[in-house]
């Protein structure tokens, strides 16, 4: 059994007790930990057993440990991965799938929850000598007038993409005396995070030192554009106090040319990807996110198709088959090994080792611009 995902064995015992808390949650302390308790019939999955926990008391299904666990229809979850990461929209994949645009959301919540659990478990295993590269994407959520800032870390050559977190921004720029006057309004009604730059490049620093924590030996390289609020950022972080010998960063302006030979190639590589992969964030789109939060999680799960199921050179001839977490230093076995539970294993948040961003995501809690509505989450996912 593996300690992140997990399934009912061959004789359908439920690997642990799905209740967080409970003695038998993490590991099963005793061997006869649970009684069956009959069965109940599904359109979606037919006979499904039932069992109880001796110790909390709490009942459950083999379906609770599922994916699909409170879905009334089965989705072919890879494929919906794959069209998901190839730029359609939700609409579209409506139509597709013949789901409504709640249910398409459904999926896309389970999906994303899948991948920031085995992302947060997998990224551990990445090679910390590769420099790694900071920066912002740009995008909006509402409208024009709400720019957000995706600022991501991406791991040095391999282009493994490390951490990502949302903050909104006052849009700022040309414009006309309308558009002006409209934003003066939105001034009036909406609150703006102060130092919303510094707070997300700070806990991309705490993922940082959490999962490869600079030695002399191994200093931490980290490549940055000329951003004010990242040189604050890194001053009141404990990185910033460890000296340059263990926490080098490399100054790079944002206006060099966007070639391999840039140090900030590997985010510049995912701003690319993103607007050519991603619906909601291709020019001058109508596919533009209305919800902060749905924004973030669709962005997790082509996260995790771009690391773990893309190949990390498209055009290169020959037997090729790399990954880009391969390239990562990510054992080959430790990702095929959940590979093809993810699709199936129900990840649990009790069970997940998640960053603050992680959290943030997971619990749809990035605040949409102009609104009171932040994120709608299913109880069991608290589980």
């Amino acid at each position: 059994m593996h300690k992140l995902l997990a399934l009912p064995g061959p004789t359908l015992d439920p690997p642990f007790c799905p209740r967080p808390g409970c003695v038998h949650h993490l590991s099963p302390v005793e061997q006869s930990w649970f009684e069956r308790d009959g069965h109940h019939e599904t359109r979606a999955f037919g006979s499904v057993p039932r069992f109880r926990c001796k110790a909390c008391g709490r009942n459950f299904s083999t379906q609770t440990f599922r994916v699909d666990y409170y879905a009334k229809k089965v989705v072919d979850y890879r494929e919906f991965e794959e069209l998901l990461a190839s730029s359609m929209s939700g609409r579209a994949l409506g139509r597709h799938f013949g789901l409504s645009p709640d249910s398409v959301q459904n999926r896309v919540d389970r999906l994303s929850r899948q991948a920031l659990a085995v992302h947060s478990h997998l990224r551990a295993f990445a090679d910390p000598r590769e420099p790694v590269a900071i920066d912002g994407f740009q995008s909006f959520d509402r409208s024009q007038f709400f720019p957000n800032n995706i600022t991501i870390s991406v791991a040095g050559d391999s282009r493994f993409l490390l951490e990502a977190t949302h903050a909104t921004l006052r849009r700022s720029g040309s414009m006309t005396t309308d558009q002006k006057a409209k934003r003066a309004a939105h001034d009036r009604a909406v609150a703006y995070e102060a130092s919303a730059i510094e707070r997300s490049f700070a806990e991309l620093l705490d993922q940082l030192a959490r999962d490869r924590p600079p030695r002399k030996d191994q200093p931490l390289v980290l490549v940055t554009d000329l951003k004010k609020e990242y040189t604050s950022a890194l001053a009141a972080h404990p990185l910033g106090s460890l000296g340059k010998d263990r926490v080098a960063r490399v100054l790079v302006s944002s206006r060099k040319p966007r070639t391999g030979w840039n140090p900030l190639f590997p985010v510049n590589y995912w701003d690319r990807e993103l607007r050519k992969d991603q619906a909601a964030h291709r020019r001058e789109t109508t596919c533009h996110a209305r919800s902060a939060s749905n924004g973030m999680a669709r962005f997790w799960c082509y996260a995790r198709y771009h690391n773990y199921r893309k190949r990390y050179l498209v055009g290169s001839r020959g037997n090729d088959r790399r990954k880009h977490a391969d390239v990562a230093g990510i054992p080959k076995g430790v990702r095929l090994g959940l590979e093809g539970l993810f699709y199936q294993a129900r990840a649990f948040f009790s069970r997940s080792s998640l960053t603050t961003p992680g959290m943030r995501a997971w619990l749809k809690l990035f605040p949409t611009p102009g609104t009171d509505w932040i994120g709608r989450i299913p109880a069991y996912a608290l589980d």
